[in-house]
């Protein structure tokens, strides 16, 4: 933040100025402070009221932080505001073309990321199609009644996430679809091409006994944070994770409840798994250092990444 003086009538009036860079240049606020200057330290605390005061008039609510700044918050909060600026103002056609387009999208990255056996046709089909659906036409539209299922208002608790869980493994019935694991799983780095290799991470997921409890308390934190939504949506994919409550298909959760907490807040749809290797090596490095920041910060890039490319079409 700045301070900007400005001489009227031969007195000095001052202002606080903060600007944030988008795409078509910055955008800026300023708030009057009065006719006297302030400390430096008087300084600081309008600064941080300010920055309180526009997440409240961006948001509508009071969002916390604690691994980002107010600063990104801000920010996330301008491109939101960007992005649903430009999709009201597309034609209906346009609105369910990229409502369609991104959902598509997001099923098949989702899937492939985890080297499911589908491609693009398939998706499409599955979407279009209501039955007479071939296996991979099948797995995709289990996939694709996920995703519909997070685009509506649910509490995220146990049965949520069983029925899910059962929704995207309904044709894996022998990864126990709608059923906790019950018995330990062991996490392996992925290799370049895709593979995983024999080295198992340095995290271990918790025995089998001890998943209801920490779902427990991560419901609890879930359904109380007050966290800005990118934020919380990323905290919340790396605690899922490190639980690893399912036998199979935990990423795909994790990716799903993370796009519920955005949609949820009106933010879009964020394909988080787009770039493969950089989000398994940011999830892992997180996991392994017990530290939810370097995939808060993948995060954000990729949701600043997405939205500046739809902001940039025609």
């Amino acid at each position: 933040m700045s301070l900007v003086a400005k001489e009227i009538k031969g007195k000095q009036y001052y202002y606080s100025f903060l600007s944030y860079r988008l795409i078509k240049g910055p955008k800026s606020f300023s708030k009057y402070i009065g006719s006297g200057k302030p400390t430096a330290r008087a300084l600081d605390k309008i600064e941080e009221a300010f920055k309180d005061e526009l997440i409240q008039r961006l948001s509508g609510r009071a969002y916390s932080n604690s691994l980002v700044t107010k600063d990104e918050v801000i920010k996330s909060l301008l491109f939101r505001a960007e992005f649903n600026k430009k999709y009201d103002r597309l034609t209906t056609l346009k609105q369910r073309k990229y409502d369609i387009d991104s959902t598509v999208m997001f099923t098949l990255t989702t899937l492939i990321t985890e080297d499911v056996d589908v491609d693009l046709t398939d998706v499409r089909n599955a979407f279009s199609k209501a039955s007479r659906l071939t296996l991979r036409e099948q797995i995709s539209k289990n996939m694709l009644r996920a995703v519909e299922s997070i685009k509506h208002p649910h509490r995220l608790d146990g049965s949520y996430l069983l029925d899910l869980h059962s929704k995207i493994m309904a044709t894996f019935k022998t990864k126990t679809p709608g059923k906790f694991r019950e018995k330990q799983v062991y996490l392996y780095r992925q290799g370049s091409r895709g593979q995983f290799e024999d080295e198992e991470i340095a995290y271990r997921p918790p025995h089998h006994a001890k998943i209801a409890k920490l779902l427990s308390r991560f419901f609890n934190w879930y359904n109380q944070s007050a966290l800005n939504p990118i934020e919380k949506a990323a905290t919340a994919h790396y605690a899922l994770y490190k639980i690893h409550p399912f036998l199979d298909g935990n990423k795909r959760i994790c990716r799903l409840v993370f796009n519920k907490t955005l949609l949820d807040s009106h933010f879009p749809l964020i394909n988080i798994s787009n770039k493969r290797e950089a989000y398994f090596s940011a999830l892992v490095t997180s996991v392994e250092s017990n530290s939810p920041n370097p995939f808060i910060e993948f995060a954000f890039k990729q949701y600043y990444l997405q939205v500046r490319e739809f902001l940039s079409t025609s």
